[in-house]
């Protein structure tokens, strides 16, 4: 008896030793940690992180925590099939670090550098006699030229990630996209026409622009990326009027768009801003003040055969959707032209001044805003005097202005 129990004893005692030497011996996960987009970009940029390449050779991945490397609260779960999204609201150089465990209790770690610019604000200047693109840091340090022959940058929503122009092929304006980190620019196409003020919509899978293909100035979409079987598709018919100026919302597929078309000040020559609701199956008229408003400027005549009435000038979304920046030249402004903001929900607009408590509106023009994407500041461009313009930035906190280009003529702030 007591023989038999010592042997069971044993067999117990060598079950608990095999269990124990088979987690000894287990094999512990392997975590991998990819990203997109790779390159150098500017805050505020939406890093997506994969996760999904992580495994564990005889086990399974039971959690995981996912450190941004920027202060900012980890992400955990389960599920390492599943991606990541966080956004860099700042400057600066951050190491993500991803750990995984697996059911033994055991752990693996792997890390990443996100590497994230300053913002920037875009615009093209003619101080090279050409038309070129340029960027300077909010603060108005850094300015840098990128490249030439073109005009009316337009940032990709939320990524910032890719650059959109028009650019002069040497008779007409054609659109074109490059990467922000290597600025290799890709053409849509080329033909006999103009193509001019891209916008982006806000998931980055097309473009709006503006063209006079039809015989009329109408508004436009594509498809991006595109190949070299993309097709341009018309979107308005304003015939016998003009649709310039197309802005998407950065939170949905909502379209704004400047228009001859309408009632007031558009049946006399003037403009008003109009919207397409995404779903919807015409656009409707948004805001007419009876006067100009949306693409106007003080008539820089840039690109031939625009109309008489219209201009460069491009509203400007709020990067939550709820606003809109653009030029008016209203009676009751500060004198030629200057900044509104259009709450959209009611269709009001106040005066830029009213709105900061400061003094971005003089008795000059006042033109082309350009939101930046963290919300507290407009871009904009302001004529200083004998035909030249600079760019200039309004702190919409405190009401305070500073000029961030700094030589001959420098318009057009980037439109997103």
């Amino acid at each position: 008896m007591q023989r038999k129990l010592l042997a069971g004893m044993l067999l117990l005692g060598l079950a608990i030793g095999l269990s124990a030497c088979r987690g000894f011996f287990t094999q512990a996960p392997v975590a991998v940690l990819d990203w997109a987009p790779k390159g150098t970009y500017e805050a505020p940029i939406t890093i997506t992180f994969d996760l999904s390449n992580s495994q564990d050779p005889d086990g399974e991945i039971v959690a995981y925590t996912l450190d941004f490397g920027d202060g900012t609260a980890p992400a955990t779960g389960t599920d390492v099939t599943v991606p990541v999204q966080h956004t860099y609201q700042a400057e600066g150089t951050y190491t993500a670090t991803l750990e995984v465990e697996d059911n033994a209790g055991k752990k693996d770690q792997d890390s990443v550098v996100i590497t994230v610019m300053a913002p920037r604000v875009y615009f093209s200047s003619d101080r090279n006699f050409a038309w070129q693109i340029f960027r300077v840091k909010l603060d108005g340090t850094e300015e840098e030229g990128l490249w030439f022959g073109d005009i009316t940058p337009a940032l990709r929503w939320n990524t910032r990630d890719k650059l959109a122009v028009s650019f002069f092929d040497g008779a007409d304006w054609d659109i074109g996209v490059a990467d922000v980190s290597d600025l290799a620019l890709e053409h849509l196409n080329t033909q006999t026409y103009s193509e001019i003020q891209p916008t982006w919509y806000h998931d980055g899978s097309k473009l709006a622009f503006a063209s006079d293909q039809a015989g009329n100035w109408e508004i436009w979409t594509v498809t991006y990326p595109w190949g070299i079987n993309s097709t341009v598709s018309q979107l308005t018919t304003q015939t016998p009027d003009w649709a310039l100026a197309p802005a998407y919302s950065p939170v949905n597929g909502d379209l704004v768009f400047v228009s001859s078309k309408g009632s007031g000040g558009p049946a006399n020559g003037g403009s008003a801003l109009w919207i397409w609701h995404e779903g919807a199956a015409a656009p409707e008229l948004l805001y007419d003040s009876g006067g100009h408003d949306g693409a106007i400027d003080p008539g820089l005549g840039i690109v031939a055969g625009l109309p008489a009435d219209g201009g460069l000038s491009t509203p400007a979304w709020s990067p939550d959707g709820t606003k809109i920046a653009f030029t008016s030249d209203r009676v009751d402004g500060q004198g030629g032209l200057d900044i509104w903001i259009l709450d959209v929900a009611t269709a009001t607009a106040q005066n830029l001044n009213d709105y900061c408590g400061g003094s971005p509106n003089t008795s000059a023009d006042e033109f082309d805003p350009w939101w930046v994407e963290t919300g507290d500041a407009i871009a904009f461009v302001r004529d200083v005097g004998g035909g030249a313009y600079q760019v200039y930035l309004v702190d919409l906190t405190t009401g305070n202005v500073r000029q961030l280009s700094s030589a001959a003529d420098s318009i057009g702030p980037a439109e997103k």
